[in-house]
């Protein structure tokens, strides 16, 4: 129902619209009195009509109509905005009017029959016809354009002869042919059938030829249809007078109609003005009525012709015949006018449209476009064009084109557009930078195509594109693929390619050439205890640190991870190189300053020097060995790379091949080293000590693979076995001794295994699967494990205690720990260094620090052990500190099991296991006997080591 009342009010709108305008004017209502006249005259002349009319009313009825049409007239003639052909056709139709008034004013004041009145009323009825012609030929020639129109002279000329005939045969013929009276009784109705049917002709004239576009313009139409009226009013008087051919009562009602008509036409024009309207484009088109009308015109013709046949009348039909034919001629050639018309109106709409295409693609483009002349003089430059140049397309234009590029570039255009462009049809590539005020330049790309023999172009086409994003792409890409994202270092990829260019140089002028190869070291150690982020500044600050280090004409990258190089060109000795290794080496041993703390990163360098016959890879490879075999020395110095380093990298590699194997085919093997009481000598527990007993080489010292293991990440699968291994064996070996289910056994853990989340998991089921007492289990950590990541080596520490097995730290004295570690890791046994055992020789410093860890494990409640003890006044002071327990080759070197099951260590627990009372005693860490009723030793006894001397 809503949709039915939007359609109702959207049909309605159009109406009320059109009227709304006009009839608010108060001129307006002048139109209302020729339309009530009209009404009136109908009203009187219809037979059925019952309405009284008095007699003197139709007398007035046309002069009241003729009155109130030619103020109207004369007020759309001075209205303002009016075209000079326009305004001079509503004047000629005002005139018209006024003749209309008096001829109205001379049929009602003169008495019937009167001789002057006919006379004169046939002149004001001539001159009205002429003026209104005039007046309508004018306001269809304001309306057509002004360029002449050969289509509607040929409607024309076939409306005048297809209607003029139609008239002469129905209504002048008849006149002259039929009419009985005098010459004189016939002029005068002539005269007027004449004028009118010209008026007549004239407004099918206009009706026919009316412009489409102006259909909305009812003002023409409205003249158009008053002027047929008219001219149909006088010929109906005409024929009326010479022997009532048609009823005369239809002339009077047909001319106030007209009047009605023509003042119509003047409100709606008035409206019109007021209007703002938009002309459609392209060339104009009659309607489709006024297409039919030479056609209907033509078939009335053929049609008069038929009648005069068939009346068989006195006029000879060639004639007639004659005028038929000429018409058809006509009709024919305005269809093939129209034809051609339309065809080319096709191809101007095609045009049009494809114009319309290319400017709106060449408009909204994100490429520019201009043409200029040989002289670089721009012609033209596309709406797009500005954007590139961030100038208005008036300033671009008569002006060179190398005025808007940088000062540097300017030359090379210049160039450009003189030498590649030249031939005819040519086309080059050029690229140029336009400068954008403060913004960096953009990188304009240019192709440009010679097209000066092309009538349309006449110069050189450029095409005009930004590829500034594109090249900062490109330069982002290369540096990614040639430099390291995170230091800005170049790559191993450019270190390489430059390396080899170097090489070749010096071999052409004898100039020496030198890599060092630097590795962070405990690098990881920092990545794991502060995460990636500070590692990442760490790396950045030494990227910088070693670019300080080198020479202006050096490269220094970064290979990767932890690994940096330097290369060094045209040197005349060695002298340079190891300077620059020195500085290196003591710039990175200074600490880097990070979240309020001071961090360590010392250096391992490696230095090789190009030999002949040698290409990059080698040369990098001897400087990785020579890097090794720094890190193999101590870490945090440098090392020149020398043959023999190359055979032991050579045996690195084959240790770290074999380890594998070693391990699925059980080549390894555990010895162990006592532990003993320093007091009284006897076996408190062992250390396990893995050795590798190779098929071919035989027993493999632990210094020779256990670094290796440890850097190729096979040190957590050989403690595994290690740990398994030694609580089966020693759960077997505690049944054998006396009180053997408190002997302590004591494992390494490196700093891999305990970064391991499956240690605990995995020592829990070697405790299970052997049966040994987990307070037996003593773990020996390095004390460097316990400044890094602390919170998660506190967490997993503190598990591994709640397994109830012992924590010892191992070679303490050398990490730099803190007291505030010792105090919250859950810590049981101190491990003496073995430097600082053998510094108890004479040296009151050894004596010194010695006592110092004794006594700080006395102040924390912790067991002492010392290692490496090896002479006897060794053993005798470390008692005398305090000290008690220890190991060494003293007592005995590491052997199996079964060797150490007969020594004298063993034998004197026995002997002390002797002295215990019934209800058995309570252990320390270590393993101690914790009583006051054993007997007391021998005063001449010492706690000597007899076995594996």
């Amino acid at each position: 129902m809503e949709l039915e009342q939007q359609q109702d009010h959207s049909a309605g709108t159009p109406w009320r619209v059109r009227l709304a305008p006009w009839l608010e004017d108060p001129w307006a209502w002048l139109a209302v009195v020729p339309a009530a006249a009209v009404l009136v005259e109908l009203v009187r002349i219809l037979p059925f009509a019952a309405v009284p009319v008095p007699q003197a009313w139709p007398r007035w009825l046309l002069p009241s109509a003729a009155l109130a049409t030619w103020l109207l007239l004369r007020r759309v003639a001075g209205l303002p905005g009016l075209v000079p052909a326009r305004r001079s056709g509503w004047r000629s139709l005002a005139w018209a009017a006024a003749g209309l008034l008096l001829a109205g004013l001379i049929t009602a004041i003169a008495p019937d029959g009167s001789a002057w009145a006919a006379g004169a009323l046939v002149l004001t009825q001539a001159g009205f016809c002429v003026l209104a012609c005039a007046g309508v030929l004018a306001l269809l020639g304001s309306e057509r354009p002004a360029t002449p129109d050969p289509g509607l002279r040929l409607d024309l000329t076939t409306v005048v002869i297809c209607y003029g005939a139609l008239l002469w045969l129905t209504v002048l013929r008849k006149m002259t042919w039929q009419f009985t009276g005098t010459l004189a009784d016939v002029v005068q109705p002539g005269i007027l059938a004449v004028c009118h049917g010209g008026l007549l002709l004239v407004g099918i004239a206009a009706l026919a030829s009316r412009p489409r576009e102006q259909q909305e313009r009812s003002g023409t139409l409205g003249v158009a249809l008053a002027s047929v009226a008219l001219g149909a009013a006088g010929l109906v008087a005409a024929l009326a007078a010479v022997g009532g051919l048609v009823p005369a009562t239809l002339a009077g009602p047909l001319t106030i109609l007209g009047c009605a008509g023509l003042a119509l036409a003047a409100n709606s024009e008035s409206a019109s003005q007021r209007r703002v309207e938009t002309p459609a484009a392209g060339r104009p088109e009659s309607d489709r009525f006024a297409r039919a009308v030479p056609v209907a015109g033509l078939g009335l013709a053929g049609l008069a012709v038929l009648t005069l046949q068939f009346e068989r009348l006195r006029e000879p039909s060639g004639v007639m015949t004659l005028v038929l034919c000429l018409a058809v001629v006509l009709l024919f050639l305005r269809q093939r006018l129209a034809a051609g018309d339309a065809a080319s109106r096709r191809a101007a709409e095609a045009t049009r449209v494809a114009e319309a295409r290319f400017a709106a693609l060449i408009r909204n483009s994100a490429d520019g476009m201009a043409i200029v002349g040989a002289d670089g003089q721009i012609r033209y430059a596309a709406p797009s064009t500005e954007r590139l140049f961030g100038q208005a397309i008036g300033a671009l234009v008569a002006r060179g084109i190398t005025e808007f590029v940088t000062t540097e570039d300017r030359e090379r255009l210049h160039r450009f557009i003189a030498t590649e462009l030249v031939a005819a049809g040519s086309s080059a590539t050029a690229e140029v930078r336009v400068p954008r005020g403060r913004e960096k330049p953009r990188v304009v790309e240019i192709l440009g195509t010679n097209l000066v023999a092309e009538p349309a172009v006449g110069g050189l086409l450029l095409n005009l594109r930004d590829v500034t994003e594109r090249r900062t792409l490109e330069d982002k890409l290369r540096q990614m693929a040639l430099h390291d994202p995170l230091t800005l270092l170049p790559n191993r990829a450019l270190f390489r390619d430059r390396a080899e260019h170097a090489l070749a140089v010096g071999r052409r002028g004898q100039n020496g050439v030198a890599v060092l190869f630097i590795d962070l070291d405990n690098f990881k150690k920092i990545n794991d205890s502060l995460g990636h982020g500070q590692g990442d500044r760490v790396l950045r600050s030494s990227a910088q640190r070693l670019v300080q280090c080198t020479r202006a004409g050096d490269t220094v990258a970064r290979l990767g991870g932890d690994e940096f190089a330097v290369l060094l060109e045209n040197l005349a000795d060695q002298n340079p190189v190891l300077e620059v290794a020195g500085r290196i080496v003591a710039a990175l041993a200074e600490p880097f300053s990070f979240l309020d703390s001071d961090l360590r990163v010392a250096a391992s360098v490696g230095v090789a020097f190009a030999r002949p016959g040698e290409g990059v890879e080698e040369l990098m490879r001897n400087a990785d060995v020579a890097m090794y075999a720094a890190k193999s020395q101590g870490k945090g110095r440098f090392t020149v790379f020398r043959d023999e380093m190359q055979e032991a990298a050579h045996r690195r590699l084959e240790v770290e091949t074999e380890l594998a194997r070693a391990l699925a085919q059980n080549q390894f093997q555990l010895h162990y080293q006592p532990i003993v009481d320093l007091q009284s000598g006897y076996l408190l527990g062992v250390e396990a000590l893995v050795r590798w007993r190779h098929p071919q080489r035989g027993l493999i010292a632990p210094a020779e693979f256990l670094g290796v293991a440890e850097d190729s990440g096979q040190m957590i699968g050989l403690g595994r076995w290690v740990m398994r291994q030694a609580c089966q064996e020693v759960r077997a070996w505690q049944a054998r001794l006396p009180q053997g289910r408190q002997v302590r056994l004591a494992v390494n853990v490196s700093p891999a295994q305990l970064e391991q989340s499956d240690l605990v998991s995995d020592l829990a089921q070697a405790l299970h699967e052997s049966g040994l007492d987990p307070e037996c289990l003593v773990l020996e950590i390095t004390e460097s494990v316990l400044m890094h990541n602390t919170d998660e080596t506190l967490a997993r520490l503190t598990k591994l205690k709640k397994l109830g097995v012992r924590i010892a730290i191992d070679d303490f004295g050398t990490g730099y720990s803190s007291l505030s570690y010792l105090h919250r890791f859950p810590i049981d046994i101190l491990k003496i260094d073995r430097s600082f055992v053998e510094r108890l020789s004479g040296s009151a410093e050894g004596a010194a620090l010695a006592r110092a860890i004794i006594a700080l494990g006395d102040t924390l409640g912790l067991e002492v052990v010392a290692e490496g003890i090896e002479l006897e006044h060794q053993q005798r002071e470390l008692v005398e500190l305090g000290c008690v327990a220890g190991q060494g080759f003293y007592y005995s070197r590491p052997a199996l099991l079964h060797e150490l099951e007969y020594s004298v260590h063993v034998l004197r627990r026995r002997t002390v296991t002797d002295t215990l009372p019934p209800g058995g005693a309570r252990f320390t860490a270590t393993g101690r006997f914790l009583i006051n009723e054993l007997r007391q030793p021998d005063p001449d006894h010492s706690a000597t080591g007899t076995f594996g001397s």
